[in-house]
């Protein structure tokens, strides 16, 4: 069965809040460009990718064999942009813009095998360049959450952007 036409399972309704409030808060955080308190949102084994449109209605499948719009695999993988990002050797992040997310429609699509909560939601961002001016985007998300102590960790994260080609650049503050 398609995750996105799923009807949520009662069994599941009780991870709605602690995923619209992991969201809310990567969101927040990102918009706050407070990179220390973003990077322990993620598991080690993280998944953060942006695929690319193979056409007018179908986006690519496999991100190790197709072009993507941005693939990062790990946590260091993350780590290592917010290092780019912060010591200021990022083309695309000089100077970094002023963002603002808006997330919505978040809603529980399933469960995977290994008991991960699968969820969706669609989201826009507003930038304030100095080089280009205001930039709006938007798209949907999936995430992979997984179940941890520390509470519920984004192990994946695909963001689908409505653009097919991208005018400038963007980063992972701006999606």
């Amino acid at each position: 069965m398609n995750q996105h036409a799923a009807i949520m399972q009662p069994d599941l309704s009780a991870w709605l809040q602690p995923a619209e409030q992991l969201l809310y808060l990567e969101a927040d955080v990102l918009d706050r460009q407070m990179w220390e308190e973003w990077l322990p949102l993620y598991t080690e084994d993280s998944i953060y990718w942006v695929p690319s449109w193979a056409d007018e209605e179908h986006l690519i499948e496999n991100p190790e064999l197709e072009i993507n719009m941005m693939y990062i695999v790990g946590k260091a993988g993350l780590e290592a942009r917010l290092y780019r990002i912060s010591s200021r050797d990022s083309y695309a992040s000089l100077p970094l813009p002023r963002t603002s997310h808006v997330v919505s429609s978040v809603r529980i699509t399933g469960e995977a095998e290994n008991g991960d909560i699968l969820v969706s939601a669609k989201w826009s961002v507003l930038s304030s360049d100095a080089r280009r001016g205001k930039i709006v985007r938007g798209g949907w998300y999936d995430y992979a959450l997984a179940k941890t102590a520390e509470g519920l960790r984004i192990r994946r994260k695909k963001i689908t952007l409505l653009e097919d080609m991208i005018d400038g650049t963007i980063d992972i503050f701006q999606i």
